[in-house]
């Protein structure tokens, strides 16, 4: 068996060969072989078994809806995401093609392209895509792209490349960039050379124009040579120091972040007389970066500003790191009981605010309707109980706010505990903004009502696919009160084609039922 196993990858494993019988099951029984990855391919089979089972995503959020399609693109399995399309109900195919292209994954990209244009699926972002392409050092991906009809700036290629390092990838898209250089993308490839490339491949960059960079950029080229992964980075920022770069407060910020060897930058900068203050600790708290927080605190003994206020413990807290914020504690350093625990509670992040709540006490961090709605905005159904248990208040708010978050358990589990409801239609607003029609279904289910309608319709007009504006004509919404005048401003800023389909399904829609319905 184990030998049938090293042939196989671990998704297969968990998967597959686990099932086959109770020995095979016991014998791969470690977390490396029952964890599923979505990032890497999951037999078809058992990806469509669990996701299309009824209730699959109930317990998802909206953004976890949209991280699933995101993993599943990645894995480069077509016909795992279209299971994902399904059981998500999402049409957002441009979600899974710039992950499907970061990832390399030529082959979802021309499946999703078969599927929709290329301005449908790469819209203003093409930029942003090609940059986060060559970053990854796909040059496939890269020729791919730049051979669509699509209007590209092949800076935002080369300087993708350029900050992670693929020096030959960088070289290759510049050819394709036609002259003259202009001033700011000069601009954007010095400062990425000073992230990912080496010395020499910097100066180079410097010499076509570093003299005329403007101050705030010098600053930050400084920042990134800090903060690079090259071997050479502590000789990047002497020589970027003599070329007038001034020191700032972001060297010390982008030190504090780097995971390789913070606390040996941080102690390099100090021995040369850098100002390590209150600004490097917050960055170290909000990455999580304990070595080099605690080297700030402790060998450095940073204190907290005269003020009070120095956002450390909020930047932590609003990514849930639990441990920065115990150790800014420990440190003497002051918190926001009651800022923090709201971030916590939207995190959803249960440790650090049950931590908050037991050190600095309920009367501190308030267990009021404000931080039940932000625990609500998270969609988490544990936390939501954990919070009533202790008697936090409730109202109406927190529909919308589980509305906005987009989970289906956790709107069912507020109208089952009986949290007061309203008749204003916020929460098919904050639906319809998300163009989420899997949670506008659920409104409607538990007895919602549609309120005036009018921002819900008008996010809808102005971001929803066409099914989930068919679906809310279908469901009785009262569309024919709204004006044509009203309807075309919405939709002003859709394609073309889309505004058309739009206008003719809402006059279709006016002729049978007649104005005013």
């Amino acid at each position: 068996m184990e030998r049938v196993a090293s042939h196989l990858d671990r998704n297969e494993i968990a998967c597959t060969l686990r099932r086959v019988n109770k020995a095979a099951a016991a014998q791969f029984r470690g977390p490396e072989h029952t964890t599923v990855r979505l990032s890497q391919p999951v037999p078809p089979h058992a990806f469509a078994e669990h996701w299309l089972a009824p209730g699959s995503t109930r317990g998802l959020t909206y953004l976890q809806r949209c991280t699933l399609l995101r993993l599943t693109a990645a894995s480069g399995v077509v016909a795992n995401l279209e299971v994902a399309m399904r059981a998500t109900g999402s049409e957002n195919s441009g979600l899974g093609f710039w992950t499907a292209a970061v990832a390399g994954k030529l082959n979802v990209c021309q499946w999703l392209l078969e599927r929709n244009s290329a301005a449908a699926l790469i819209g203003p972002v093409g930029g942003a895509i090609l940059n986060d392409v060559a970053y990854r050092g796909h040059r496939h991906m890269c020729e791919w792209l730049l051979s669509l009809k699509v209007p590209w700036s092949i800076v935002d290629g080369a300087s993708g490349a350029a900050s992670g390092g693929h020096i030959e990838l960088m070289e290759w898209l510049l050819v394709r960039w036609p002259q003259p250089r202009l001033s700011r993308s000069l601009a954007r490839l010095i400062l990425a050379a000073a992230t990912g490339c080496d010395l020499a491949t910097l100066q180079r960059f410097w010499r076509d124009g570093g003299q005329g960079l403007a101050l705030e950029d010098k600053k930050q080229a400084l920042a990134n040579a800090i903060g690079s992964l090259t071997p050479d980075w502590a000789a990047k920022v002497e020589w970027l120091e003599a070329q007038g770069c001034p020191r700032s407060v972001k060297v010390a910020q982008w030190a504090a972040t780097c995971r390789r060897d913070a606390p040996a930058r941080l102690a390099w900068m100090w021995a040369r007389g850098d100002i390590l203050g209150v600004a490097a600790v917050r960055a170290a708290a909000g990455a999580d970066n304990l070595a080099a927080l605690q080297y700030l605190l402790t060998e450095v003994g940073i204190q907290p500003p005269d003020n009070k206020y120095h956002g450390a413990d909020t930047d932590a807290a609003r990514e849930g790191h639990l441990a920065a914020v115990q150790a800014l504690h420990s440190a003497g350093w002051p918190l926001d009981a009651f800022g923090d625990g709201r971030l916590a509670a939207q995190g959803p992040h249960l440790s650090l605010l049950a931590w908050l709540v037991e050190t600095l006490g309920e009367e501190a961090v308030r267990l009021d309707a404000s931080l039940f709605k932000a625990a609500a905005k998270s969609g988490s159904v544990e936390l939501l109980a954990w919070l009533r248990e202790r008697g936090c208040e409730w109202d109406a708010e927190a529909y919308t706010c589980a509305a906005d978050a987009g989970c289906v358990a956790a709107l069912e589990w507020l109208v089952e505990r009986g949290c007061p409801m309203s008749e204003g239609g916020w929460p098919f607003t904050a639906a319809c903004r998300n163009s989420d029609m899997l949670t506008a279904r659920c409104l409607l289910r538990l007895g919602f009502t549609w309120g005036d309608g009018v921002k819900a319709f008008e996010g809808a007009l102005a971001a929803s696919p066409l099914s989930m504006i068919r679906w809310m004509l279908e469901e009785g919404f009262p569309a024919g009160k709204f004006g044509k005048s009203w309807v075309e401003k919405c939709v002003q800023y859709r394609p073309a084609s889309e505004r058309d389909q739009i206008l003719r399904l809402l006059e279709e829609h006016r002729q049978r039922v007649g104005p005013g319905s």
